[in-house]
């Protein structure tokens, strides 16, 4: 796609959330703002609220930061189904490019895992109708390491003296108003200005980052096996000069054509040249680099002497660390025989990343999408995938309890019991924690008048949960 192509838009947007696991926890407030590829608005902003449905208790530690509440979202909100079918729509209109600041990692997640609930392509958005995905997090650390001319850097953090990279922190830093912090829209204003004063200040550093959302263009850099020496910038290398490292791309994983088996150069080779398959990933060093999060990559040409002297890179080191791996042809063996031993939590919620769905099941989809609710767990449909079917029930018990007859409410009531005593995998935020917090919240002198007002109503939300439960 031509960066000047005037059709294109890019649709920025932020999520406000009830918790931190994506595959669990539930979206509370959805923005949005469309844009030209000069960041001028195009139309109105959209701001959405999703209702909670029984199963779930939100974590009072997430709504003290947000001042968000359960009686908010189920008073101006709409259900999940709803409210994930409009963001599609945006999302999907051709030549959109879905941007934020730390969206891939976060709010993408949150995206992937409600469109899967939901019975719509978790990933089609990004790429079909030459739409695709940006995050201007890795931008903004980019422009600190290796341009930031014109920007104004916020202090460095006390305990680390690393650069910060918060969103407030940046905009109080520049000037960039932004009352109001923690709520979605506010937040999304104020990503479009910080990724304004880049492209002011800093254009071709801008324009280059733009181009590397497309997996293709991050490919030409990172080439494998043994390809040449990469600048990577990064949150994981942060450190008191930078966030970026010589790094070697090694092989790509074999099941994971996005994933590529890298080494970082600043750490001693021996354990790497002595790994096993089953050791590998275990090599302080040893990471993967994801082509389709839009890392932040460059040729190894960029880092000119005084540069590495800057990020405190020890360059001449670096070369010869990649000399060495270059001659150890079976590192590409240990690669390629690398096997992701990550066990899912088995709930149905938790599988999004558990294989694709057949064509056979998608069909379905599309038979459920477009029935009634009323019709949806009736339509007896003899689905391939043992995802599908469990999917199903909780799909139309959390958007339309209204709808179910006596024995099926009394199943989805059992359900929400359950879940909210004995959560799935690590959630902690079971009945019992959720009541303790909040008590010992509204009990401390630390917390706020306004704080305490948030921690009431999560408290009276509890109670009538609990009266519809088990009541």
């Amino acid at each position: 796609m031509n960066y000047q192509n005037k059709k294109a838009t890019i649709f920025w947007y932020d999520l406000e959330t009830f918790g931190l696991d994506s595959h669990y926890d539930r979206i509370a407030q959805f923005a949005g703002r469309r844009t030209d590829l000069d960041l001028n608005p195009i139309g109105e902003p959209v701001v959405y609220y999703c209702h909670l449905s029984d199963d779930y208790l939100p974590d009072p530690l997430s709504c003290l930061i947000t001042g968000i509440t359960p009686q908010e979202v189920n008073q101006k909100g709409i259900c999940e189904s709803d409210l994930i079918n409009r963001i599609n729509e945006e999302f999907s209109v051709p030549e959109t490019t879905v941007a934020g600041f730390n969206n891939i990692r976060f709010d993408d997640e949150f995206i992937r895992n409600a469109l899967y609930r939901n019975f719509l392509d978790p990933y089609k958005r990004e790429w079909e109708n030459n739409c695709s995905r940006w995050d201007i997090i890795d931008l903004v650390r980019a422009a600190y390491d290796l341009r930031p001319e014109g920007i104004q850097w916020p202090a460095r953090k006390a305990e680390t003296g690393n650069p910060t990279f918060k969103l407030t922190a940046l905009t109080e830093a520049n000037d960039i108003d932004q009352t109001g912090a923690h709520d979605a829209l506010v937040d999304v204003n104020a990503t479009i200005a910080i990724a304004r004063l880049i492209k002011e200040k800093q254009p071709r550093l801008y324009s280059y980052y733009y181009s590397l959302r497309k997996k293709a263009k991050v490919k030409e850099i990172v080439q494998t096996p043994f390809g040449e020496p990469v600048l990577y910038t990064a949150s994981f290398f942060s450190t008191n000069t930078g966030c970026s490292r010589l790094i070697v791309p090694l092989t790509p994983l074999p099941d994971n054509g996005n994933s590529i088996l890298c080494f970082d150069l600043s750490k001693d080779v021996a354990p790497l040249l002595q790994a096993n398959a089953e050791n590998l990933m275990e090599v302080d060093g040893v990471f993967t680099l994801a082509v389709n999060k839009c890392p932040f990559v460059s040729k190894g040409a960029v880092l000119t002497d005084k540069l590495a002297v800057k990020l405190g890179i020890d360059k001449k080191l670096a070369l010869l660390r990649y000399d060495q791996i270059c001659n150890q042809t079976n590192l590409l063996l240990l690669g390629r025989e690398y096997k992701d031993t990550f066990e899912p939590v088995q709930d149905v919620d938790f599988l999004l990343y558990d294989g694709f769905f057949p064509d056979s099941d998608h069909k379905r989809f599309e038979l459920i999408r477009k029935a009634e609710p009323k019709d949806k767990l009736t339509m007896n449909l003899a689905f391939d995938d043992p995802r599908s079917a469990q999917l199903l029930f909780r799909h139309v018990c959390r958007n339309w309890v209204e709808i179910l007859d006596e024995a099926t409410l009394k199943k989805w009531k059992s359900f929400c019991a359950n879940r909210i005593l004995n959560p799935p995998g690590t959630i902690k935020i079971n009945w019992e924690f959720y009541r303790r917090k909040i008590d010992e919240k509204l009990a401390s002198t630390d917390t706020s008048p306004e704080e305490k007002l948030v921690l009431a109503k999560l408290k009276s939300y509890g109670t009538e949960l609990e009266k519809r439960i088990f009541g």
